[in-house]
């Protein structure tokens, strides 16, 4: 069986690419594809505090939280078991430190890999510009009554490549799928694909949502229609249409992103979008990784 973790990160999915999924199990139960209701996860999440802990994971313990995580009729017809969970890695107490994203990654990926020691694992995650990400982080923690991110630190030494190479250490054998939230109107089909691994061919039910949500109605109808009709049967014709349709009727007050942390000025995004513009570069250039992109 192939395990598939799908590790958020914070503030870039909101639980879009698991409600679709989950829409959709039925569909994806005939190609041997699991999507198991949240409400299953403790047990899972349960071992993984042990495991990070530093207590051994072994087969007997695999074989119970599939149990739990499947019907027991289903395991010996399930080849892809999806979990979603943007906790997986941190809560976002601990998300970020001074000089690092996800400080307990290594040590979370290798744990959540050591769960199944007999399975395939792949982990799936969004990356975000730290430009917005840390103010929606920040504003996250202040939400849970936490603190906010602490003034004066360094965002721009911040890197999600170094953050992959972590994970990449700590589980060479996993494979790793990344992509940019800012692209994922574009390639969301692409994206539920990658971490489901259904046929390209398919259609999923409610996979228009979170482009169509950028849109005026008429260009969510029209668009809507497109598909009705032209059916395509690739992520580049979905691509493409999708791209199409976004230009012309994406509402520009639904693509602001509100940037708010103090002393931050205009100077200080441009310098950490680039900057993140040249990690995606390096990211790209990254053998071990595969980089979606528009």
């Amino acid at each position: 069986m192939q395990i598939v973790y799908h590790l958020g990160v914070h503030c870039t999915d909101d639980g879009g690419l698991l409600r679709v999924l989950l829409r959709n199990r039925a569909l994806l139960r005939q190609e041997r594809i699991a999507v198991p209701e949240p409400d299953r996860y403790p047990d899972l999440l349960r071992a993984a505090a042990s495991v990070f802990a530093g207590r051994a994971a072994d087969a007997a313990g695999a074989e119970q939280l599939l149990d739990g995580l499947l019907p027991g009729a289903d395991e010996d017809e399930t080849a892809r078991l999806i979990l979603s969970f943007e906790g997986f890695l941190a809560f976002p107490r601990d998300a970020v430190t001074q000089s690092q994203l996800y400080p307990a990654a290594a040590a979370r990926s290798r744990g959540l890999a050591a769960l199944f020691p007999e399975d395939g694992v792949e982990f799936h995650l969004a990356i975000r510009n730290p430009a917005t990400f840390l103010p929606a982080l920040s504003a996250r923690r202040k939400a849970k009554g936490q603190e906010p991110l602490p003034d004066g630190f360094d965002a721009q030494a911040l890197r999600w490549s170094e953050l992959l190479e972590r994970i990449h250490a700590a589980c060479p054998e996993a494979g790793l799928t990344v992509w940019c939230d800012e692209d994922t109107p574009l390639i969301w089909h692409s994206v539920l694909r990658a971490v489901s691994g259904h046929d390209e061919g398919i259609e999923l039910a409610h996979a228009l949502d979170l482009p169509a949500s950028l849109m005026s109605e008429v260009g969510q109808r029209r668009m809507a229609a497109w598909l009705a009709e032209t059916k395509p049967l690739t992520d580049a014709e979905r691509r493409r249409g999708i791209a199409d349709y976004l230009e012309r009727f994406a509402l520009p007050e639904r693509l602001e992103v509100e940037v708010d942390l103090p002393g931050w000025t205009d100077e200080t995004v441009a310098r950490l979008t680039e900057a993140y513009e040249a990690d995606c570069a390096r990211i790209a250039g990254l053998p071990w990784v595969r980089f979606l992109t528009p």
